[in-house]
């Protein structure tokens, strides 16, 4: 037979938590109900003003000031009070968000394994850094070889000089670099698509990177003659530092949107997990007894809270030498 108690699986200090917001929660909806009445009788009240004057008895204005000075002193205490729930609700929010959220961290399989693959967000973003740092490198070294290719062609040589492939073999290496990186940022992308299998978050896809396969291109460039590999050269350069770059930032966009989308999804579960415990909390756990007390008795244990908070957070220098 099936456990009738809907909370027989949360912490007590959950259900405590819960109880107090739906209280809470039930006590603004009341609330506002109470404020928007008293409104509509003053409302009604104004329309009946009496006249001034001779025409107005005395007692109607009196009898209408007596009201409208009651329903503006209901006004206030209901405002004072609203003030006093928004208060305490703002306190107790943040932790039992908290508490949820380690809660469904451990009794929820899916949401566990696709919320902690957002540890690749920083993996991705080092790993997307390292790659734009690699392809800045392999600039400069194209750039500096473009320039010694181009003293052998203003010298008409048909080869290439011994300064012109050491800096290839420079070349090389950047291009090596680069390459290995962006395998390496693409790996990532891949690692956390696995992370997401079978998840709600499995939607979300980090971005992969071209590989550029500059190792090999620079393969090529060293057997051109130096005045056609200096046009290839030429190409290579206007590729990356007008194309490639533009895609880094691209890639980083489209990234951010990934992890957003992420972080929206591990939200929005969250939200749907407590907005349903919050209305059995409503139907199961809000007490009959006036809101004033029941008030008070959440304020203190608030604050008793807050207290106990505090003290954890005190250094004691001398505790430890006892």
């Amino acid at each position: 037979m099936a456990d009738p108690n809907p909370f027989a699986d949360l912490p007590s200090a959950i259900v405590d938590l819960l109880r107090d917001e739906a209280n809470l929660s039930s006590a603004t909806h009341v609330l506002e109900d109470a404020r928007q009445d008293a409104l509509n009788r003053r409302d009604a009240a104004r329309a009946q003003r009496p006249a001034f004057g001779i025409i107005g008895s005395k007692k109607q204005r009196e009898d209408y000031a007596q009201t409208i000075a009651s329903l503006e002193a209901q006004l206030v205490a209901i405002d004072s009070m609203m003030n006093r729930v928004t208060s305490a609700r703002d306190r107790v929010q943040p932790w039992l968000r908290a508490a949820l959220a380690q809660h469904l961290n451990h009794a929820d399989p899916l949401y566990r394994q696709g919320f902690r693959a957002s540890r690749f967000q920083e993996h991705w973003r080092r790993a997307h850094a390292i790659v734009a740092d690699r392809m800045r490198g392999f600039i400069r070294d194209t750039r500096e070889t473009r320039n010694a290719v181009s003293k052998d062609v203003q010298k008409n040589r048909a080869i290439y000089s011994g300064e012109s492939l050491w800096h290839f073999g420079n070349l090389k290496k950047a291009a090596i670099e680069l390459d290995r990186e962006v395998d390496a940022l693409n790996r990532v992308a891949g690692d956390f698509a696995a992370a997401v299998y079978d998840t709600p978050f499995a939607i979300i896809r980090f971005p992969n990177a071209d590989a550029p396969g500059c190792s090999q291109i620079i393969d090529t460039l060293t057997l051109r003659p130096a005045a056609a590999g200096l046009a290839e050269i030429e190409a290579l350069l206007a590729e990356f530092t007008e194309a490639r770059q533009s895609q880094l930032t691209e890639l980083m966009s489209a990234f951010e949107s990934a992890a957003s989308e992420h972080d929206q999804l591990a939200e929005a579960r969250l939200r749907q997990y407590w907005s349903g415990l919050l209305m059995q909390a409503e139907a199961c756990l809000v007490s009959d007894a006036e809101l004033e007390p029941t008030l008070n008795d959440i304020e203190r244990r608030q604050a008793e809270q807050a207290r106990r908070r505090l003290d954890d957070q005190v250094i004691r220098p001398f505790d430890t030498e006892r």
